[in-house]
């Protein structure tokens, strides 16, 4: 009798530890994976957001362009329309949304295209066009400064893709 009782806790001892190690085992794995999914969604929106602050920078300076090269009736209504449009498209919103999150480094490089661009904005609203030096000098400073910008996020980004 004594064998069997011991036989019988042994078994459900087994059985027990089995158990705990199958739960054990699958938490462990369904955490793994709740941790990858969010590191994934974190590194989508954090995709999007850059994307989405880099196109709208690219909108505005495209619309600014466009605006600068209607028919205006004076240059104050040029500027205002210039002025409008670089509003309109967004730009400001996105620079928000993007540095309520990212790092010191990405706020920066985004600071510094942000400038960059509005500073274009404000050289066509004083009534640069497009060949001319004031312009081309702001262009060139506005590229460079949204490449380095792209440098940023790629690293920031790449760093997130462990």
């Amino acid at each position: 009798m004594a064998l069997s009782v011991g036989v019988e806790w042994s078994s459900l001892v087994g059985t027990g530890l089995g158990a705990v190690l199958g739960v054990g085992a699958t938490l462990v794995g369904e955490h793994v994976h709740w941790r990858h999914a969010t590191r994934d969604n974190r590194l989508q929106d954090r995709r999007n957001l850059y994307a989405d602050c880099l196109v709208s920078f690219r909108k505005a300076h495209e619309a600014m362009r466009l605006a600068a090269d209607e028919d205006h009736p004076n240059p104050q209504a040029r500027a205002a329309r210039i002025r409008e449009v670089y509003q309109a498209s967004g730009c400001d919103e996105a620079r928000e949304r993007l540095i309520l999150t990212a790092t010191r480094e990405v706020v920066l490089a985004i600071d510094a295209s942000y400038i960059s661009l509005r500073k274009i904005r404000e050289v066509l609203a004083s009534g640069a066009t497009v060949p001319t030096p004031d312009y081309q000098a702001a262009r060139q400073a506005h590229r460079e400064t949204t490449e380095a910008a792209r440098d940023v996020l790629r690293r920031d980004l790449s760093s997130m893709d462990i």
